[in-house]
């Protein structure tokens, strides 16, 4: 068995990285070939496109993003940027398939299976509102 390659990146680097592919690409910035090629530069391993949305939507990831300052930019992005990519992966990887089955195991993406951002977001807000 060949060992597993690591990133020279850590968790945080990697979210970060894979949260502004995603942004540039929603934006239309960055097509899913460029946006390949720029993650394997930047990660070191042979991220996809796919990849990327599929970390962005895991636990790894969130983590990393939250631990974010809350004062921190990059590249004219703050904390809720990065985190708003991660929804928008656990979505994708939620809701994408038509036969409903979910592109990876996520504790989000389940969260989110079947919703829109909207839905998920207002049912966390009355779940807030239920705590206090």
């Amino acid at each position: 068995m060949f060992p597993r390659k690591k990133s020279r990146l850590s968790a945080q680097a990697k979210a970060v990285a894979a949260a502004h592919v995603l942004l540039d690409s929603a934006e239309g910035t960055l097509d899913e070939k460029a946006a390949g090629r720029r993650l394997r530069e930047e990660v070191g391993l042979q991220w996809t496109y796919l990849t990327c949305i599929q970390y962005l939507s895991g636990k790894e990831a969130l983590g990393a993003l939250k631990a974010l300052p809350n004062g921190w930019t990059e590249q004219g992005r703050t904390k809720l940027h990065l985190l708003g990519a991660a929804i928008l992966a656990a979505q994708t990887v939620a809701n994408l398939r038509s036969d409903g089955t979910m592109l990876c195991a996520s504790h989000l993406a389940e969260e989110l299976k079947g919703k829109t951002v909207e839905q998920w977001l207002a049912e966390k807000s009355d779940a807030e509102r239920e705590e206090v």
